[in-house]
Parts: structure tokens; sequence; C-alpha cells
């Protein structure tokens, strides 16, 4: 942290370490690989460019290396429900309200216009909401 004094205020600055990209199978590979040619973990650290905790836990993981799925909020439709809607448009004209109303899903008429939109089949107008 850096502190900068104007008058009579000061500011700290907070700089945060940038995210590290994700570990591939290949650079796992070489991980264990290096690891039972004998070298430390502080040497596979540097000739990776990795982190010294990076490297133990590839070491220490007893299943093969999966990069772990990204955090995010989970769907609310699924493929099939998306399909259906995107039927229903194509297929008549309907409006959104009453797709969501056939649909039996409890979402919003936004996130319907917005799986509308998604699909790359359907050429889309302006729909009314």
């Amino acid at each position: 942290m850096t502190s900068i004094r104007r008058g009579k205020r000061s500011f700290v600055l907070r700089f945060k370490m940038p995210k590290a990209s994700q570990l591939s199978n290949e650079e796992a590979s070489k991980i264990l690989h290096l690891k039972l040619l004998g070298k430390t973990v502080k040497e596979i650290s540097k000739l990776l460019n990795r982190s010294k905790s990076m490297i133990y836990r590839v070491l220490t993981r007893k299943t093969p290396y999966d990069p772990k799925p990204r955090s995010g909020r989970p769907r609310v439709t699924y493929i099939r429900s998306d399909k259906r809607m995107q039927r229903m448009a194509s297929s008549q004209i309907i409006t959104v309200r009453e797709i969501t109303r056939a649909s039996r899903l409890q979402i919003s008429k936004n996130t319907i216009h917005r799986r509308i939109i998604e699909s790359s089949y359907m050429m889309h107008a302006k729909m009314a909401r």
C-alpha cells in the first residue's frame, strides 16, 4: 500500500495482484515430469514461472488435473426449455408474455426474450414484450 498526502487529506492506493491464468493439462504434466526427474518445487516454479502453491496443488492432487468450473449464476432454463421457447416463437406470432405463461416456468419475460435472441438459427424482428 502506498499513501499519498494532498493538503489535509491523505489517500491510500491499494494494488491488487493480477489473477493467474488457468493451468493447462500440458503444464500439469510438465510439473509432474519435472518432479519425477528430481527437481524441487522452487526450481519447478522458477522454470515454469508459476507460484510454489500452484506447484504443490498439482503435486498433491489425487485426480488428474481438471480446472474448476468458473463461478457464476446457474441458468434458470435448460436446453430443452430453451428450444421449446424458440419453437413457439418461430412457428406462430406470439408475444413474449404469452410464451412466459405457456412455459410453466417462473422466469422473467426478459429471460425469454434473451433466449430467443440467443438462438442462432432464428431471424428475429422486434418482438412485443
